[in-house]
């Protein structure tokens, strides 16, 4: 009789169990209609994105064609619109505030704020915008306002300091630590690793300020315009993708920098070390177990590094599109940032060719040590 009675249950629940919806890790879809941001051309693209774990929004930063008119009495003018966007729930569009040239941002659990670096200075020296603002630095926002303040920076250069009197150029990439509350800044123009506490004043974590591709300790290392750059909490190290050397290097707190996959021959190949070969790594993200993820941008693919340095190729594969698919059979078009969502074990990715913000489905990660 209980057993009668188990076999009626268990075909009860079939229908349960089969409805259940499993995502193929390395899915890809596109979750947001490209026309409801700025149309790509020249530099109007999207830059940076975080997603806010307690509302869900997702931010991302678009880059706006200037507005430029003639006003009655005043004269002609020339009006600056670039913008963080809210994308919801629903995935509608919105303006959460205005920054000018927002590069990359991260989210704070310390203060549930968001906090963007700007940088309107390009690595030849050439100011993006002529109008308007502009800044070389930090901007905190509080995502239920709105409300912006700048936590450091203000003319573009190279000075450490506190608040405005420190001085960035084309700062790129930013992480946070929440056990210190430190911001971590990668700065493609001059090749460092900033570090800029809670009150705001800037230091030197690593590298020299030369081109180059050396490992060592704080400024005895060099880099070759680091871009995105991560914080993995599992050890606590700071992983960053060093664009011109196709590397992706690990940086300690303390500033001691080592390479951990790829060589500065670019290529496409997965695999260990220095025989993995990335195209202009642009973003990274970490997810808990340590893995990092990278945004390759000219193989338009995300790829995965492991705690040991295994390089493999998630989704993409070289030639550029926007198709949603599986694997190598989904297509990007030169993706730039990216963020780990631990809460749907998915990358939420800025299709920076195309302007589309993409979702990529993951595998829950197994532990990993380094």
């Amino acid at each position: 009789m209980l057993r009668s009675i188990s076999a009626v249950l268990a075909v009860a629940l079939l229908p349960l169990a089969l409805g259940v919806t499993i995502t193929t890790p390395g899915t890809v879809t596109t979750i947001v209609n490209p026309r409801l941001f700025t149309e790509p051309s020249g530099d109007e693209h999207l830059h940076g994105i975080v997603r806010d774990p307690i509302s869900g929004n997702i931010y991302v930063g678009d880059w706006n064609k200037l507005s430029i008119g003639n006003a009655p009495f005043f004269g002609p003018y020339i009006e600056n619109k670039d913008s963080i966007r809210r994308i919801n729930a629903l995935q509608e569009v919105s303006v959460m505030t205005y920054v000018v040239s927002p590069s990359a941002m991260a989210y704070n659990a310390a203060d549930r704020q968001i906090y963007v670096v700007a940088g309107s200075v390009s690595c030849s020296g050439g100011e993006r915008r002529s109008a308007g603002p502009t800044l070389n630095g930090i901007v905190a926002i509080d995502p239920a306002t709105g409300k912006t303040r700048v936590l450091a920076g203000g003319n573009a250069g190279f000075s450490n300091g506190s608040g405005n009197q420190a001085q960035f150029s084309e700062p790129v990439g930013i992480a946070s630590d929440p056990a210190s509350g430190a911001f971590f800044v990668s700065e493609g123009c001059q090749n460092r690793i900033r570090e800029v506490d809670q009150s705001g004043t800037a230091a030197t974590l690593a590298g020299s300020g030369t081109q180059g591709s050396a490992d060592g300790t704080a400024t005895e290392a060099t880099f070759d315009n680091p871009r995105g750059i991560a914080y993995c909490e599992s050890d606590r190290t700071l992983y960053v993708a060093d664009s011109g050397n196709n590397e992706i290097r690990a940086v300690s707190l303390d500033g001691k920098v080592t390479t951990l996959a790829g060589s500065p021959t670019a290529g496409f190949e997965d695999g260990a070390g220095a025989a993995a070969r990335f195209d202009r790594p642009t973003g990274v993200a970490c997810d808990n177990a340590g893995n990092v993820y990278v945004a390759d941008s000219q193989n338009n693919a995300v790829r995965k590094v492991t705690a040991s340095g295994i390089v493999t190729t998630i989704a993409g594969d070289k030639t550029a599109g926007t198709d949603d698919g599986v694997g190598a059979a989904a297509r990007f078009t030169t993706p730039g940032d990216l963020t780990y969502d631990p809460n749907e074990l998915a990358l939420y990715v800025v299709d920076w060719g195309s302007n589309q913000i993409r979702k990529v489905a993951l595998p829950a990660p197994a532990s990993a040590t380094r």
